[in-house]
């Protein structure tokens, strides 16, 4: 019996050189062939329309990396020699187009090979993404203004407390006890709203839930992974640990007094952060469907590509967070 052909060849094999140019042509992104030598060979219309070239001419034989900033070479240069290796290469940088206008593209750059299998040049795709980035940079400049103005709400309130309590010895102790608090606070707040590339695990978990230790439900920190996560993955920790701290404050140990432990381990490429709660208050049928909150945190964990599992018990529960390698968890390097 004659096998069947694989889905998709069919058309492939059918299309003529001239009429993979066409399709190429079609394309809404600037599609580009490089040389071996890092000069270009060709690009469809809709890239020269993006770049403002009015001619491919214009540009023909010239060294792509040419048209970039200086400071954008290392990365093409890179790119190229991970693409010789067989790994595509995607990265995202400023270039103006000819006409002066700033842009910032999304390029991926992957090796090109003839007939033979002989590696002869490289395809780069580029997507124009300005929209998107002007977008992200707004978003950041919004949340370091957050940032800041939590950090002076904190204060704000940390000054009013120990005014009132002045002159009371109970008070002030009191007022003491909570501006420390609230310093924790603005500290956490400060690791997982700042715009640093990465986060230290046994600085994120401890300055999120230090604030929360008190006699009544002593907050024990324990073993933390020596590793660093992006911001991304940072947040997602940070939200689903408030989340934790939000729900144990009114059904559980925070409120209702007990022990709350926090720990981590990066085994390989996976992270994982685990919540051990007991509680005085038993837990009641109400508080294990979790409702609104449990689905919140696994909507949070999901767009950082982890996972949440709960195990609730009659006394608390135990909490598992965890992230796989394309969470960018990576040890602490111990590099001078």
């Amino acid at each position: 019996m004659e096998q069947a052909p694989k889905p998709g060849r069919a058309i492939v094999d059918a299309l003529s050189p001239a009429a993979l140019a066409a399709v190429l042509e079609q394309s809404i992104d600037c599609v580009k062939l490089i040389g071996l030598d890092g000069t270009l060979q060709y690009i469809n219309h809709s890239g020269l329309r993006m770049m403002e070239v009015e001619s491919f001419a214009d540009v023909a034989g010239r060294s792509w990396a040419s048209l970039w900033p200086d400071v954008t070479n290392q990365a093409i240069a890179a790119a190229y020699t991970s693409a010789a290796d067989g790994c595509s290469t995607r990265f995202r940088a400023l270039c103006p187009s000819r006409a002066g206008v700033p842009r910032w593209w999304d390029v991926t750059i992957s090796a090109v090979t003839d007939a033979s299998g002989m590696h002869s040049g490289y395809l780069c795709v580029t997507r124009d993404v300005t929209d998107a980035q002007n977008a992200r940079e707004a978003l950041e400049i919004a949340s370091t203004e957050v940032k800041h103005r939590l950090k002076n709400t904190y204060t704000m309130i940390g000054s009013l407390l120990t005014a009132f309590a002045r002159g009371d010895a109970g008070n002030e102790g009191f007022a003491r006890t909570m501006t420390d608090r609230l310093g924790a606070l603005a500290t956490a707040q400060s690791l997982f709203l700042s715009n640093e590339a990465d986060c230290e695990i046994a600085r994120l978990i401890p300055a999120l839930l230090t604030p929360f230790d008190s006699p009544n439900c002593p907050v024990v920190i324990g073993h933390q992974a020596a590793a660093v996560v992006d911001q991304g993955v940072a947040d997602a920790i940070a939200l689903v640990l408030g989340e934790l701290s939000v729900n144990s404050a009114k059904h559980g140990a925070f409120g209702h007094g007990g022990e709350v432990e926090v720990g981590s381990s990066l085994s390989g490429a996976l992270l994982t952060i685990t919540w051990a709660e007991q509680s005085l208050r038993a837990v009641t049928h109400h508080s294990r469907r979790g409702g609104q909150g449990i689905r919140l945190m696994q909507r949070i964990a999901h767009t950082r590509g982890g996972s949440i599992a709960i195990d609730w018990r009659t006394d608390g529960l135990e909490v598992t967070l965890a992230f796989p390698d394309q969470a960018g968890a990576h040890p602490v390097s111990t590099a001078a």
